[in-house]
């Protein structure tokens, strides 16, 4: 008896493992599209500074597209 015990208690054990690896796994895939849309905007960031740079502006101009709010919109 105690050896069929320690055969379910082992049987859990593999089982919570494996739960814990597809639960890692599904909020990967979950969380895909964020990151790869934070990503992107992180690339987008970086290519104005270097076009306002190419542009004469410095990161002390502190430009941004929300400063001039009322103007634009």
């Amino acid at each position: 008896m105690d050896s069929e015990i320690e055969m379910l208690a082992e049987e859990i054990k593999e089982m919570e493992k494996t739960l814990m690896e597809k639960k890692k796994e599904f909020r990967e895939k979950r969380t895909s599209s964020l990151r790869a849309a934070l990503e992107a905007k992180k690339e987008a960031e970086k290519a104005v500074r270097e076009e306002l740079k190419a542009l004469g502006y410095t990161s002390s101009d502190e430009w941004s597209p929300f400063r001039y709010r009322s103007v634009l919109f």
